[in-house]
C-alpha cells in the first residue's frame, strides 16, 4: 500500500534517469510555454482549438485532423445522435430520477463518494445512476460503437511484445450522469486527471510508459502508444477507474457551452510531462508530489502548475447528441459557475477497448448490473436496485450483452 512507498526514493530513481533533471524540466517547460501561447493566440482570434469532426465523416481520411487530435489530446464528434432522440432520452432520464425519488436517496448517501474531496471545488451535480434506459441506449448504441472503434484506432495498440487491446471490440464502462442546474455556483471541479494520481510516479508500468519523459527524450514520447497502459495497478479507492480508457468522454443531453457550467480542458496531449517532471524539482518537499494523494484525482494546482493552467479553456457550444472525448492524460475541469438558463446535462461514456484488464473489470461490473447495484469502481450507493424502469438483462441488445461481458465476443 501507499504507506510503504518512499516518495523521496522514487523521486531519486526518476531523477537518476536523466542526465540533468533540472534541465530536462526546463526543456519540457519551454515546450509547454509554446503550446500555451499557441492556444492563447487561437483563443484571442476566436479560432477553434479543439479538433472537430461530424459523425458522418469519421471514416474519411483526414490527416490534418488526426495530427491535431494527437497534438491536442481531444476531439469533438458532432451529431452522433439526433437532437430529438436525445431530448426524449433526457426527458426519460428526468422522469426516472423523479419517479424513483432519487433526491431522497441521495441525501442519505451523500457522504459515500470521497473521490474529489481534496480538490479545491466541491462535488458537481453528478448522479450515482448507471442503468437507466437513457444511459444504456447511448452507451450501447451502434453509433457509439462506431465512434469508439474510430477512437481506439488512433492509438498504437500493438507492439513487438504483445497486442495491448483489440480496437474493434468494445467493453462497457458504466459511468454516471451530470445534471447541472442553472445558476449553480458551488459545484465545479478544479483541474485534475482521473487515471491514477500518485501511481503515475510510483507504478512500475507507468514508469515504463513515461520513461522517455524522465530520460531526456521528451520529443520521442508518444501519448498514443498504449504499451503498458493495460498493466497499471491502481491504489484501491472508491471512484478510481480500474480500466484503461483510450478516451474519456461524454454525450451532451442538452445544449451547453462556455459559462454553462461545462467541461474545461488543457488541450495539450503531452501536458502530463510537465506535471511529472515538475514534482521532481527542488522546491517541492521530498515527501510530496505537488499535492497529489493516493486514491484521489491527480491534482493540478496554481501552487505548482500555474503555467499549465493558463491553457485551460472551456469547450465550445455543444448540442444534444454531440460528444466530446479526451485522452486519459489530458487535464480537465468543470466550470465553477453555471450562468446559463437551462440544465447542463451529460451522460458519461468513455472508450474502453477489449483487453484483459478491461475484461476482468467488466465481468465484475456485469454482476452489479444484474443486481442493479453501483459498478465496482464507484461508491456502493446502490440506488437503483428497486428502481422502476431500470434496464434488465432481457432489455439488452446483443451488442450491449457483449460489451457488458454477458455474451462472448466472437
Amino acid at each position: 500500500m501507499f504507506e510503504n512507498i518512499d516518495i523521496g526514493l522514487i523521486k531519486k530513481e526518476l531523477r537518476d534517469q536523466s542526465k540533468n533533471y533540472k534541465q530536462n524540466f526546463i526543456n519540457i517547460e519551454q515546450f509547454i510555454k509554446n503550446e500555451i501561447q499557441e492556444i492563447l493566440n487561437l483563443k484571442k482570434n476566436n479560432k477553434p482549438i479543439i479538433p472537430e469532426i461530424s459523425f458522418n465523416d469519421i471514416n474519411q481520411k483526414k490527416s490534418k485532423l488526426l495530427e491535431d487530435i494527437k497534438k491536442r489530446g481531444c476531439v469533438i464528434i458532432r451529431d452522433v445522435f439526433e437532437d430529438t432522440y436525445i431530448s426524449n432520452l433526457n426527458n426519460q432520464l428526468e422522469k426516472y430520477i423523479d419517479e424513483n425519488k432519487y433526491y431522497e436517496d441521495q441525501r442519505k448517501k451523500a457522504d459515500l463518494d470521497k473521490y474529489f474531496s481534496d480538490l479545491k471545488s466541491g462535488k458537481p451535480q453528478i448522479y450515482g445512476l448507471y442503468w437507466s434506459k437513457a444511459q444504456i441506449e447511448i452507451r450501447h448504441s451502434e453509433q457509439m460503437a462506431k465512434v469508439q472503434r474510430w477512437l481506439n484506432n488512433l492509438w498504437i495498440y500493438e507492439n513487438e511484445e504483445y497486442k495491448v487491446f483489440d480496437p474493434n471490440k468494445e467493453l462497457s464502462y458504466a459511468d454516471r450522469v451530470r445534471r447541472r442546474e442553472p445558476g449553480d455556483d458551488t459545484l465545479g471541479l478544479s483541474p485534475h486527471c482521473d487515471a491514477g494520481s500518485v501511481e503515475r510516479w510510483t507504478d512500475k508500468n507507468y514508469q515504463k510508459i513515461y520513461q522517455e519523459i524522465f530520460a531526456d527524450n521528451f520529443e520521442k514520447y508518444d501519448p498514443f502508444n498504449a504499451k503498458f497502459r493495460d498493466r497499471i495497478i491502481e491504489f484501491e479507492s472508491p471512484a478510481v477507474a480500474h480500466v484503461f480508457r483510450t478516451f474519456q468522454g461524454w454525450t451532451a443531453l442538452t445544449e451547453q457551452g462556455p459559462n454553462d457550467g461545462t467541461l474545461q480542458l488543457i488541450p495539450i496531449a503531452k501536458g502530463m510531462a510537465y506535471v511529472l517532471t515538475r514534482a521532481l524539482q527542488n522546491d517541492v518537499p521530498e515527501s510530496e508530489l505537488c499535492g497529489s494523494k493516493p486514491g484521489r484525482a491527480l491534482s493540478v494546482n496554481k501552487d505548482y502548475h500555474s503555467l499549465l493552467l493558463k491553457g485551460l479553456i472551456s469547450i465550445p457550444k455543444m448540442k444534444p447528441g454531440d460528444t466530446i472525448w479526451w485522452h486519459p492524460d489530458v487535464i480537465h475541469a468543470v466550470e465553477d459557475k453555471h450562468s446559463g438558463k437551462n440544465f447542463s446535462n451529460v451522460v458519461y461514456v468513455g472508450s474502453t477497448p477489449y483487453c484483459k484488464k478491461n475484461l476482468d473489470y467488466t465481468i465484475k461490473q456485469s454482476k452489479k448490473f444484474l443486481e442493479g447495484k453501483s459498478p465496482p469502481d464507484f461508491a456502493a450507493e446502490d440506488y437503483e436496485i428497486n428502481y422502476k424502469g431500470r434496464v434488465k438483462l432481457k432489455d439488452l441488445s446483443l451488442l450491449a450483452k457483449k460489451q457488458l461481458a454477458l455474451e462472448d465476443w466472437n
